[in-house]
């Protein structure tokens, strides 16, 4: 049997990660469990109350079927720790969960595969996600809005690639305080564990606890269950840890992301495009730096924010007609993609004109008519004449990415590849 549920918490309270640990605790002392789920949807949802992730559990049902009554209890659990840790007096709050049996789930893996495909490439609604429950035999609980049910069942009908995250959680009374995390702990740490760990610092500083005040105390992602824990075991915090869970995660993985042509790129979607530079990049308000790409069927602008930090200086460093492939998101209005990573596979040259005379002078421009001529000896050459000497480029052909801390939770890090 399969359980979804998503949109619980908010910025102020809760979070639906630590419903999931409650629950796999509770359902765990009667029924064999399987990892839990924490899966990352399209980034560009507006109501997202945080990284728009819903939560999936699964009991295994080997030999021992469900009966009715285990149902009843299952469902009755999961309703009441949702309507206890929902934090239903925030307007953006819209819970939601979803139960599907584990023949419905294997019967219909076709419409759940191009669902999951949907809500990481699209913004869908909760009628769309209604119709697919009813499609596939499940059943649904929605509050409010009822936006969760589109993210609960997102979870459960998710496919690999998967990463892992290990979200430890705090005592009750340490709800809202805050944070004390060794960052020198964390660096450590990083170092040690990288590459079965990632995005667990930018420079010196630690980022791996969250800035909310909800009852996680850090999370810790990578792609082994058993260096989480080590990793877990080396960072220094001033609180003890209540409880931890290691979920299943698409995290890290650029399953939102798709080769797109230009011309059928649409917003609010995520992309990978291949094209030339059409103009040399141009620094805008607010710290924006912006080029456009062609890649024959339609130009486009790639966006780096200030965020970005000093990714932007390899943005500036770009020139007309290098040929680069930009993975991001689309943002909406005006139509551009924000980067996320930058591959340059081929630098144009770039040429200056040598304006050093035969005999040691610097030949002066007179104009397109008159030409060059010589300060020191009087030679006169012809404007198109004058000679080209290569510049050699300060940037290099290669894969780059924004810094961990502007990086999207479903972003693969280049240490990954």
């Amino acid at each position: 049997m399969f359980i979804g549920l998503d949109d619980t918490d908010s910025r102020d309270r809760y979070c639906t990660t630590y419903i999931g640990m409650l629950l796999m605790d509770e359902l765990g002392e009667k029924y064999k469990m399987d990892t839990p789920k924490l899966i990352r949807m399209n980034p560009m949802v507006k109501y997202k109350t945080r990284g728009n992730g819903g939560v999936s559990l699964r009991i295994i049902e080997d030999e021992k079927k469900l009966t009715e009554k285990d149902i009843n209890y299952i469902k009755e659990t999961v309703i009441n720790l949702v309507e206890e840790y929902s934090d239903f007096e925030c307007e953006n709050t819209n819970p939601g969960i979803v139960f599907l049996s584990e023949e419905n789930y294997t019967k219909n893996r076709k419409i759940l595969d191009d669902y999951y495909k949907k809500v990481l490439y699209d913004i869908i609604t909760v009628d769309y996600a209604k119709e697919i429950i009813g499609k596939i035999g499940g059943e649904y609980k929605a509050y409010k809005k009822g936006h969760g049910i589109i993210g609960a069942l997102g979870s459960i009908a998710s496919v690999g690639p998967y990463t892992y995250e290990l979200l430890t959680y705090r005592k009750r009374e340490n709800w809202g305080k805050k944070r004390a995390i060794d960052s020198k702990s964390v660096v450590e740490m990083d170092e040690k564990t990288i590459p079965f760990t990632f995005n667990n610092v930018d420079g010196e500083k630690q980022i791996i606890a969250p800035r909310t005040k909800c009852p996680v105390l850090y999370g810790i992602r990578g792609i082994k269950k058993d260096v989480l824990i080590d990793a877990m075991n080396m960072v220094k915090c001033g609180e003890e840890i209540d409880r931890y869970m290691i979920y299943k995660t698409n995290q890290g993985t650029d399953v939102h992301l798709r080769y797109m042509k230009i011309k059928d790129i649409y917003p609010n979607t995520g992309v990978i495009v291949y094209g030339i530079v059409v103009n040399n990049p141009k620094d805008i308000a607010g710290g924006i730096v912006v080029f456009e790409i062609d890649d024959g069927t339609g130009k486009i602008n790639c966006v780096a924010y200030e965020p970005t930090k000093d990714f932007r200086n390899l943005i500036r460093k770009l020139k007309k007609g290098d040929i680069v492939g930009v993975y991001g998101t689309v943002r909406e209005e005006p139509l551009g993609i924000n980067i996320e990573k930058l591959k340059i596979l081929k630098l144009s040259k770039q040429y200056m004109k040598d304006k050093k005379c035969s005999c040691g002078g610097t030949l002066k421009s007179k104009g397109v008519k008159s030409g060059y001529v010589c300060n020191k000896c009087g030679k006169k050459i012809k404007y198109d004449e004058i000679k080209l000497i290569e510049v050699k480029r300060d940037i290099k052909e290669g894969f780059y990415e924004v810094p961990p801390s502007a990086r999207r939770h479903l972003s693969k890090p280049l240490i990954l590849f």
